[in-house]
Order: C-alpha cells, then structure tokens, then sequence
C-alpha cells in the first residue's frame, strides 16, 4: 500500500492547517475568549460605524486573496481549475466563518452579519477570477498598505485601517486593443479608505473621522518588474504606495 498521499488528503490537512493558524492567530491577537456568543450590528460604510466601513472591504480582500491561495494550492494538489477555484472559494469562506464565529466570542468584536456578507462576496470575486483568467487579466483587487502615515501603529496590519487602501485595478496590459506598448503599463485604479478613526474617543472629543473615495492612474509594478524578476503575483494583490497619481474625494468633507 502507498504511504504517498492522495490530493484529496493534502486538501484536508491544508485546511485542518490554515483552521488551526486562524484560531491561533484569533486567540492572541483578537482575544477570542474574552466574552461571548454574542452578535454584533456594525453597520455598512456610514461615518459613525467602527471604521467607516475600511473593515468591511478588509474582510472582502482577505476573503479574495484566500479564495486565491487555496486555487493555487489545489491546483499544485492535481486539481483541475474549475476544481480548484470552487474549492478555493469554498476553503476561504470556510475559513472566514471560522474567524467570525472566534470573533462571536470576543468582547471588541462579536458575530456580524455584514462582515460574513463581505467574507462571502470576497470568495466569490475570488472563484469568478480565477475561474475566468482572460477576466483576471484585466481585473485586481488589491489591498495597499502604506507605513508612513501618522498615528498609532498596530502589530497587526491586516486590520490597520489608518494605512490601508482598497482599490480596483483595471490593466491595460489584459486589453488586446491597447497596442502602446508605455500604455500597456499603466491601470485605471478606483478605490476607498477610511482615516482618523483609531484616535476618535466618542462625543467631546476632537472628530477628525474621514471617508475617502479615489480615482487614478497606476504603474502596473508586475509588468513593470517580469523583465527582471519573476514577483510570483503578489503584485496583483498587494499595490506598492506611491506607484499611483490619484484623486480622492472626502466623503465628510464640509
């Protein structure tokens, strides 16, 4: 009998795996433990929910990016890609319930509903462009995380959401039609981000809460660098600060 294992056992041992990190990783850095079951209405992109709404396309870009992660192993696994981008659908929105029920139990966080929404359309967005390449040749959804900004610095960054950015990218480089070869390297970016909402304290102290919305244009980094070195694609999911000229717009503002 061969000791060698199936493709269907590397699966479950992947997930068994990325359950047990995300329950570690909850247990210490979210305090999952510390109340609970409860549920939590955090509300959608208004200015006085938690993080003006930032969370919520945090929570559809980890959904995505895992969707993603998990494609890519199985395929490594033998799976074929239509295989491979259900499963990595299913894995991630596995894995993301998994966190919101840890948050259930956590007396910062509870169980929401709108982050499970947004843990759903991530996985989702993650199975059509994945299932759909000449569709993912055109089409990011990236997460940008710049350190400069002032303020308190979280260990960690997924949920530092006073420098972080969430964009769609539209390549030029997947437009047959576009033949400039410099166009080729350039995106249209449209995106969102929220500011100042870690040093808000509630009523009577000073409010400097913004919303922020953004059009631009990019340097498309992966093309810009495939010449000199292979970036594995992380560039599809990470967009480097400072490679783009944008116009935003504060939705708070007055």
């Amino acid at each position: 009998m061969s000791s060698e294992m199936t493709r269907s056992d590397k699966a479950l041992w992947l997930n068994v795996g990325a359950g047990a990190l995300a329950l570690g990783w909850g247990t210490w850095s979210w305090d999952w433990g510390s109340a609970g079951p409860r549920f939590q209405d955090e509300g959608w992109f208004g200015r006085t929910t938690g993080e003006g709404g930032a969370d919520k396309l945090g929570h559809a870009w980890s959904g995505y990016a895992l969707s993603h992660l998990f494609a890519y192993s199985y395929e490594r696994f033998g799976y074929g890609r239509s295989d491979a981008a259900r499963y990595g659908a299913y894995s991630s929105l596995g894995v993301m319930t998994a966190i919101e029920i840890g948050d259930a139990f956590s007396d910062e966080y509870g169980f929401s509903y709108q982050d499970m929404l947004f843990n759903a359309a991530g996985a989702a967005l993650g199975y059509v462009l994945w299932e759909y390449p000449e569709i993912n040749r055109i089409i990011d959804f990236r997460a940008e995380y710049d350190p400069f900004p002032r303020g308190k610095r979280q260990l960690d960054v997924t949920t530092d959401y006073q420098r972080l950015k969430y964009l769609i990218a539209v390549k030029a480089d997947g437009f047959e039609e576009v033949t400039n070869p410099l166009l080729r390297y350039l995106e249209l970016h449209v995106g969102y981000y929220a500011r100042n909402y870690e040093s808000y304290s509630g009523p009577g102290s000073s409010d400097r809460r913004e919303r922020n919305v953004f059009i631009g244009v990019g340097l498309n980094v992966t093309k810009l660098l495939s010449p000199y070195v292979d970036t594995g694609g992380v560039f599809n999911y990470v967009q480097v600060p400072y490679t783009s000229i944008n116009l935003d717009r504060n939705l708070d503002r007055r």
